[in-house]
Parts: structure tokens; C-alpha cells; sequence
């Protein structure tokens, strides 16, 4: 009932295994046999939508505070409304290995493939395997690489020696879509929205503090959704068991 097979790997074969490792639970069944294509923004789609329209976030005073724009009648997240500290923490999350990812986000319901690589350390590292305590730490607890500025105290994921610095040029308010995608804008959020069709009377605006706590959350859900402010707004909901916060027109 087995069969035997050699299999060249190549540079598009390791992408396609680093895609497949992040958005299913059998990266190499996939890749083989022809299961599950990477994902792509029109393929991994998901009928994700929010379950409560507002919640409790945590206390901090390096809290950075988002407004997020819910079509009420259909309680769909429309976009966030955002200033450059928050912005930097989003551009931050592309400088992040993936230990760190693991690190930070991992949970007993994940199911990446990735989480059973990062689990897999603890049973190399009783001397036999592992060069060093030091490959142990630099697999399970990496840190972003020094030639990248430290631009967020949200996430512990700098060196000592990482030097604070930004990559935004100057103050400026951005419209982050669902899917991630950042625009800069000078015109008013409402009325931007207004003019695309969705009424006023239709729009709620959520105002959210995002802290330690709920950076994690919001990387998590950057790298498994491709509607990753809703999927964290779930999840977060889901984490406070829906209580309610600060919800104003």
C-alpha cells in the first residue's frame, strides 16, 4: 500500500511548502500529491463575519487606539481608521521570523503545520541533536534582525541592541482595509464611505485600544485570514466573551 517517491525541490517548491505550512495541517500532502493550492486572496476567502460589534480591550498606556467602521446591517467590518504608531506595528509584523510568529501567537486549537515544526524543538534538544542551548533559544525565541528598527513596544520581539527609529516619514492618518491594505487619506472616513454607497445611518464607529494583549491576536490573524481585522475583531470578541465598550456614531 506505499508507495516510494523522489521529489526535486526547487526555489518555487519551498515557497509553495512555506504557503501551504502556513494556511493548512498537511504542508507536504499537499505539496506531493496536488491537495490544497497556496493560498491566494481569491481562494482563501471566508464567509468570516463579526460576532459581536464591540468589546472590551485591555488597560495600557502604550494602548494605541483604532477606529473601526461596521456596516450594521450586514455587521461587516468596512475598514479602520488609523494613525502611524498602529501603522508601524502592522509594517513591523513583516519583519518578524517565524518563530517569533509561533512564540507569540501559539495556542492548543492551532492548527498550522508550522506549530508541530515549532513543537518538534523540544524533542531535539537533549543534547544529541542540537549544536547548543543557543541554536534552541535562536529557533524558539528569535528576534528581529538588528539591521530593522524597533518601531512598537507591543510586541517583544527586539534585541537589546535593536535601535528605535521609525519607517513612516511623518504624522499622518491611514484607511486600512479588511484585507490589510493601507492607503493614506485626508478625507474624512464617513464620508469617504458615504460617497461608496454605504449610508451613514448604516455606518457604527468602534473605537478600540490595542495593547500587548491584543497585538498577538492581530498577528494571528494577519498571517491564517485574509479578512484579518474581522478575524481578530472575532477573536477578541470571543477572548472578552462580547462585552461591550465604547460604541458611538
Amino acid at each position: 500500500m506505499l508507495e516510494e517517491r523522489t521529489i526535486h525541490f526547487g526555489f518555487e517548491e519551498f515557497v509553495d511548502l512555506l504557503m501551504l505550512s502556513l494556511s493548512t495541517d498537511n504542508p507536504l500532502t499537499n505539496l506531493v500529491l496536488g491537495g490544497s493550492k497556496p493560498c491566494t486572496r481569491s481562494s482563501c476567502m471566508t464567509n468570516s463575519r463579526l460576532s459581536n460589534s464591540a468589546f472590551i480591550s485591555s488597560n495600557s498606556g502604550q494602548n494605541q487606539m483604532v477606529k473601526l467602521i461596521v456596516q450594521k446591517s450586514k455587521k461587516k467590518l468596512l475598514c479602520a481608521q488609523m494613525e502611524n504608531l498602529f501603522v508601524e506595528l502592522l509594517l513591523s509584523f513583516l519583519t518578524i521570523p517565524l518563530g517569533a510568529f509561533l512564540h507569540l501567537t501559539k495556542d492548543d486549537s492551532s492548527q498550522l503545520a508550522l506549530t508541530n515544526l515549532y513543537n518538534s524543538i523540544s524533542c531535539l534538544r537533549d543534547g544529541k541533536y542540537l549544536k547548543s542551548e543557543h541554536a534552541n533559544s535562536e529557533l524558539l525565541y528569535p528576534k528581529v534582525n538588528t539591521s530593522y528598527p524597533r518601531v512598537t513596544d507591543l510586541l517583544p520581539i527586539y534585541a537589546l541592541r535593536a535601535y528605535t527609529s521609525r519607517f513612516l516619514k511623518e504624522p499622518a492618518t491611514f484607511i486600512v482595509s479588511d484585507n490589510l491594505e493601507v492607503t493614506a487619506s485626508s478625507m474624512d472616513i464617513i464620508s469617504k464611505l458615504n460617497t461608496l454607497g454605504v449610508p451613514v445611518g448604516d455606518m457604527e464607529v468602534l473605537e478600540v485600544n490595542i495593547g500587548e494583549k491584543e497585538a498577538p491576536l492581530l498577528l494571528k490573524a494577519c498571517l491564517s485570514s485574509t479578512l484579518a481585522l474581522t478575524d481578530f475583531l472575532n477573536a477578541l470578541s470571543e477572548k472578552t466573551k462580547g462585552k461591550l465598550i465604547n460604541l458611538k456614531l
